[in-house]
């Protein structure tokens, strides 16, 4: 199959018991315009790991953040004496902030009409229910190089996903480079609007600000949740999530501004599915100091840069690419992930160059939903 026949790819995947990742079965057009995440509701994570419904941790981007070029931030500054690392082992990837929400406030949030199955047949009227990385994890298959594994449930006409990871603690250089990473939004946002950054006081990584948005891929619903950096309070006339601004850092590689494709598709594909129009980069004179700071638009087109410089080299990935793929997959999904029961999880993987693979397992033990969310949802 060459490019010219992409246009049949749903066709010519059929009900085939893998899918193919290669870039060329989904180099064809597609239709950016119809993706627009809208914000539903929002939570925040506390130190203790709870979520409650409200905006608490919510930070706010420093008023002077679109000027500022020329710094001198140390990201290691209060490292480890001020730092209190997260409290759970491993990275959580289950969905059981979302199903914690829709428990409080969402089951009457529905997708928009048209979407999906009736409302009066399914408690949740969306397609699938994941968090933002999960699908950027599926978003950028085609053009990455290291492997995954995810895993899928439905329940009540919903599919719910939890990406699997190896279970190891952080080794002090990725301790290292989560502090760093954090330190920068720190340095870059407030606790209120308007109110100078305090990059002297403890840094929590267990506090978070998390959207909860709607959108939809081609005839797919989803409900995301994604984890927001700061509010742009300049922007106030927009709504959520387009006031939104995600904070990176990089290594300055020559020019600020020049950034690895890899990174910039990792977070274009972060930013886009979550709706967040912007992302302002500091760029790193060595491990620990950043020196300059570059903002970039997040665009159907990719990542472009407000000030372009001319050392900055072409992408190799496209965005049609990655979000045909995306379908792909959920409509693969919705083909093989026929049982509809918690205690049935369809587990699916991925390596470099083989397809798409998924195997199944039954048992009350390879659940991952939140068992009062079940019970909630049983007597629905």
């Amino acid at each position: 199959m060459n490019a010219s026949d992409t246009q049949f790819w749903p066709s010519y995947f059929g009900v085939q018991s893998t899918l193919p990742t290669g870039q060329h079965l989904y180099d064809a057009p597609f239709t950016f315009g119809s993706y627009k995440p809208e914000e539903i509701g929002c939570l925040s994570r506390t130190a203790g790991r709870t979520f409650p419904n409200d905006s608490r941790n919510k930070q706010y981007l420093r008023s002077d953040a679109q000027w500022v070029s020329d710094v001198h931030l140390d990201l290691l500054a209060g490292y480890p004496d001020r730092y209190i690392r997260t409290t759970v082992k491993r990275r959580d990837r289950s969905v059981n902030h979302i199903l914690t929400w829709l428990m409080e406030c969402g089951l009457q949030q529905q997708a928009a009409p048209g979407w999906g199955t009736p409302p009066s047949t399914r408690p949740v009227n969306f397609d699938f229910v994941a968090r933002r990385g999960h699908l950027v994890t599926v978003l950028t298959t085609p053009h990455v190089q290291h492997g995954w594994k995810l895993a899928v449930t439905l329940f009540r006409g919903t599919y719910y996903f939890l990406e699997i990871e190896d279970h190891k603690d952080p080794s002090e250089s990725e301790d290292r480079t989560d502090y760093i990473g954090h330190k920068f939004e720190q340095y870059m946002t407030s606790d209120t609007p308007g109110q100078a950054p305090n990059p002297s006081q403890v840094l929590d990584v267990n506090e978070a600000f998390y959207s909860l948005v709607k959108a939809s891929v081609k005839n797919h619903s989803l409900l995301l949740s994604a984890e927001v950096d700061s509010v742009d309070t300049s922007v106030h006339y927009l709504k959520a999530p387009s006031c939104y601004v995600e904070l990176k850092t990089s290594p300055l590689r020559g020019v600020a501004g020049n950034v690895s494709s890899i990174k910039k598709l990792h977070w274009w594909a972060q930013s886009f599915l979550g709706g967040i129009p912007r992302i302002i980069v500091g760029f790193k004179r060595d491990e620990r100091t950043v020196v300059k700071c570059k903002t970039f638009d997040v665009t159907a087109r990719g990542l472009t840069q407000r000030a372009p410089t001319s050392a900055e080299a072409s992408d190799y990935w496209k965005p049609q690419v990655c979000f045909n793929f995306l379908d792909a997959f959920l409509s693969f999904v919705k083909k093989v992930v026929t049982e509809d029961n918690h205690t049935v999880v369809y587990f699916f993987s991925w390596n470099k160059g083989d397809d798409v693979r998924y195997h199944v397992k039954r048992g009350q033990e390879h659940c991952f939903l939140l068992p009062e969310y079940v019970q909630r949802l049983a007597k629905q």
